[in-house]
Parts: structure tokens; sequence; C-alpha cells
């Protein structure tokens, strides 16, 4: 067989692939051999139908199923004879390809678009210059675990009466300018956390309420956040964006949580490996978790900034419409649920070829740097993680963790998800080696309202 490459755009050619009658004819011939052998036609004993009868009855569709198998393997091997760094799949040029006649036909040629990796040129240097936010654990922020803390393990009643603080369940019921049920409107089963309202106003409204008793207010006024509005409703954020109307709910029931008291009892119940005897070595033992769970918040924002400065910064070239393509045709044997149409793919584009960009970057950088996860990593990783499930940190049965350990290694999705994790933590110690990184100290509500900011303006 013979391949042909031409360019035919920036990161694109056309592969055209000549086929004659002797790269498959031996094949077919043996694959019909083996249909004598099986083929039950009556008037014939087994094994003795007439070569010519079987090549009649089967000769097309050996032909064609053979042909593309050489077709395959031909491809296969030619790409990598030749080192082609492909994106995608080569994919059929359906203006150049003329209707294939396996019936008649001895030579067939046909015809592929291949889509190719742009050539990328990086080094890290102390050019590159990054941010790290220290996120500080203040004492309004350890109170505030403290206090969910006790709430999480507290006791649970049902006044007859709402207080602030209490949870509020209800049905609720969009109204119309008059103050009527709105028709159509939204109308759904729902809990309110008093705490939660901003509009002191609003709070005072259902402060004394009792149960079987209505409240009319305005969502929007009451949070103050569409996000949270959203989320109450059960709508979209759009949909909460232009939302006006007051709601009636009407309250079927109070629920109270009475916080825990601080004794060994809670201290227990929190941490049960720990031994722990007073308020204080507990409150040190939180804000330790705080801290590393801080710094966990800190380093992926570190780690998300650097990759989109990456990618900014090599700003590489893609074969769009290739690709655009090649998304669709992959995409056609997805059920109709799953299928992406071409205006939801050009709504996605952009979002898509940033992760494809640094997917590329990654891969430039997990060469260059040799920062390869080993099967070894992987399982000491789950183990860790295992460990600490299992056992709190502390010594456990090994024969057991090396029995479940194993078992997870077998599941891919997990180790996929592990081999992320090393990865991103080979990637960000790459980072911290090789840039230029300033740290900067920020209350946790100042990173939160950062990052939200940020992804608004993304959307």
């Amino acid at each position: 067989m013979n391949i042909t490459q031409e360019a035919n755009g920036e990161l694109t050619a056309l592969l055209t692939l000549n086929i004659v009658e002797g790269d498959y004819s031996e094949e077919v011939k043996k694959t019909l051999n083996e249909y004598r052998k099986t083929a039950n036609i009556p008037g014939f004993r087994a094994g003795k139908v007439p070569f010519g009868m079987v090549n009649k009855m089967y000769g097309e569709s050996v032909i064609a199923d053979v042909v593309s198998k050489k077709i395959g393997e031909s491809l296969d091997k030619y790409i990598s004879e030749n080192d082609l760094q492909l994106l995608g799949q080569p994919m059929p040029n359906h203006e150049k390809q003329v209707p294939i006649n396996f019936k008649d036909d001895k030579d067939f040629t046909f015809f592929y678009d291949i889509g190719m990796k742009p050539e990328i040129n990086l080094e890290l240097s102390d050019k590159i210059k990054s941010i790290h936010y220290e996120i500080q654990v203040e004492d309004e922020t350890l109170e505030k675990y403290i206090k969910d803390i006790q709430n999480r393990f507290g006791e649970q009643s049902n006044p007859d009466e709402a207080e602030d603080g209490d949870m509020v369940m209800g049905s609720i019921s969009q109204l119309d300018d008059d103050g009527n049920e709105l028709k159509d409107g939204i109308k759904k089963d729902i809990t309110i956390s008093l705490e939660k309202i901003k509009l002191k106003t609003i709070k005072s409204k259902f402060i004394g309420k009792k149960k079987e008793t209505s409240v009319v207010f305005n969502m929007k006024k009451a949070f103050k956040d569409d996000v949270e509005v959203a989320s109450l409703l059960a709508i979209i954020r759009e949909e909460a964006e232009v939302l006006k109307s007051d709601f009636n709910l009407e309250i079927k029931d109070i629920s109270r949580i009475s916080p825990a008291e601080m004794n060994e009892e809670l201290f227990s119940k929190v941490y049960e490996n720990d031994n722990i005897k007073t308020e204080e070595e507990l409150r040190a033992r939180i804000q330790r978790d705080v801290e590393e769970s801080f710094k966990a918040e800190g380093d992926r924002k570190f780690f998300t900034d650097v990759t989109k400065s990456l990618i900014k910064k090599t700003d590489l070239t893609l074969p769009d419409e290739f690709l655009k393509r090649w998304i669709i045709e992959s995409n056609t044997r997805e059920t109709e649920d799953k299928k992406i149409t071409p205006e939801e793919l050009n709504t996605q584009y952009d979002s898509y070829r940033d992760t494809l960009r640094w997917q590329l970057i990654e891969e430039h950088l997990v060469m260059q740097n040799d920062l390869y996860v080993t099967q070894q990593e992987i399982k000491d990783r789950v183990k860790e993680i295992l460990g600490m499930q299992a056992f709190g940190g502390q010594d456990g049965n090994d024969d057991v963790l090396e029995q479940v350990t194993e078992q997870v290694m077998q599941n891919e999705e997990e180790i996929k998800r592990v081999t992320d994790q090393i990865l991103e933590q080979k990637m960000t110690n790459l980072f911290n080696e090789n840039l230029k990184i300033s740290t900067k100290k920020i209350s946790y509500d100042d990173f939160v309202s950062m990052v939200t900011k940020e992804m608004t303006q993304q959307v």
C-alpha cells in the first residue's frame, strides 16, 4: 500500500492511501477458504462448497472487511514510522472520497485528513511571575468552625415558634403584582436557614412565627445573592438575576439545633483517635486542619493561575476547524441526549481549546522534566489515603490496608484521579522551583470574594 502526505493547511494534512489488489488478495483468499470449511449450503458436503460459489456469496463483504483492516493497520504504521504527533484521529475526507465499489473494482484510493500538534517552545524561568496566596486563619474563622462543629453534634428539636438561627420548612409559591399566587409560577417545598437571610427587616418577619402560618417576602432582597436564590428555588442563575417577585411561604415545620457542650464527649466525636481532653487542644487541632485546608485552596489557585499564565504565554495555534469537525464526528456515536450540536460546540470551544492547550503544555513539561507518575507512586498515595480514612493516620492492620489498596488499584477511574493529584503536585513543585513567586497574605473572606469575582468574569 502506498501512502502520501500533503499539507493542506496550518497543522493539517491530507493522507492519500492507494491500495492495489496485490495488497489484500491473499488474505481475502485465505478468509474465503475458511468460509468454505464451515459453510452449510444445501447440496454440498461441509468443506466441499466450490470456491467460486463462496466467493460469489461472500467475496464483496470479505474484501470490504480486509481492505478496511489493511487501511487501519497501514495508517497506524505510517503515523508511527513518521512520528506524526496527531491531535484527534484521522478522518475521511468526504470531499475527495469517491464511492467505493468493492464488487467490481480491484484498486482503491482513500483520503484522510489529519490534524497535528503544534511545536512548543517553553522554558520555565524567573521571568514568569505568579502570586501564591497564603490564606490566614483568623479568630472569626476559627470561631465559625467551632460553632459548626457544635451545631453538627448538637441536639435537634422542633419548636412551635421560630427564632434566629432556626431552619424553617414549608411550601413556597411565587406571587404576582397583586399578591396572588402566580399561575405557572415557582412553587416548591423549601428549607430556609434564617441565619442566611441578610436583610434584617425580612428576617424579623420570621422571628416569632409559628407553624401553619405564612410569611410574604422578597427572595432577592432577603438573601442578596443570586446563586443562593437559584439554589433554594432550583432555578438557573440567569433566572435568579431577573427575579423580582415576592413569595409566600407556608411554614410547615421549624427545626432548631441546640449546640453541643464543649466537653470530652464532643471532642471524642470530632476526633475519636486524638484523645483530646481540653477545649484548647480542640482549638489547636481544628486550627491545624483549617490551615491545611486553606493551604490546599491556596495551592490550587496558584496552580490554576500558573496554568492560565502559561497558556497565554505560549499562545499555541491549533487546527481549530479540524478539531471542531473531529469533536462532532467522534460524538456521533453518543446517544441523542448526549450529542453535542455545532451551535453548542461553538459556544464551548474556547474552553475546550484552552483545556487542550494546557494538556499539550503539561505533556511537554512532563517530558522535559521527567515528571512521569510511576505505579509505585500511585500505590503509595492510595495506601496513604486509605490509611488516613481507615485509621486516622494511626498505625493499623498492614495486611488489611495492603489488600484494600490492591482492590483500589483495579479501579481505573480512581487511579486516574490519584494520578492527576500526584502530577499536579509535581507540577506545583516545578513551578515553585523555577518561577518567580511572591507570597501574599489574605483573609479567607477576601480570598473567596476574589475567586468568585474571577469566576463571574469568565462566564
